[in-house]
């Protein structure tokens, strides 16, 4: 009997030295990732004040600027495909819902040159078109000396969340 306790514990340990590098790389993934994304918003948000601040307004009419519309469908969450891997979740975790968003290609013109500026809307491609019917105009913020750098303001969104 004791015998057969300690060849379990052997197959245990040999177990638990098989997973460990798999679980330390769903945890080095998920951290790595979480801090990126928050050293980019970071400088993001500084791009985005200093922007406003010195930036040069253009209005945009959506009927005529909106140069593509495209709908994007993204797999709920990464993570839980590698949860998936290496445990038995697939019961649980089959009715998680694709993220839908749309892509839009907006083109505008200052003095001579025309500009491209793609901005994410969380919608389908139905509810985007809706929602610019809606909101006809909204207002550009780009650079003066770099007119490519540029912001669209989008806080009319926040009505239709």
């Amino acid at each position: 009997m004791l015998i057969f306790i300690e060849e379990n514990i052997k197959i245990l340990y040999v177990i638990v030295i098989l997973l460990l590098p798999y679980i330390f790389i769903v945890i080095y993934g998920y951290f790595r990732d979480e801090v990126k994304q928050k050293q980019n918003s970071h400088y993001d948000e500084i791009f985005i004040q200093k922007l406003l601040k010195t930036g040069v307004p253009l209005i945009i009419n959506f009927e005529s600027a909106v140069n593509n519309i495209e709908e994007k469908i993204k797999p709920c969450n990464e993570d839980v495909d590698y949860l998936k891997q290496f445990f038995l979740f697939n019961m649980f975790l089959n009715n998680q819902i694709d993220e839908v968003f749309t892509l839009v290609e907006l083109k505008y013109k200052i003095g001579k040159k025309v500009f491209l500026k793609k901005i994410f809307f969380p919608f389908s491609k139905q509810s985007t078109e809706s929602i610019l019917k809606m909101q006809k105009k909204t207002t550009l913020y780009y650079n003066p000396k770099s007119p490519q750098e540029s912001i669209v303001d989008l806080q009319f969104i926040n009505n239709y969340i």
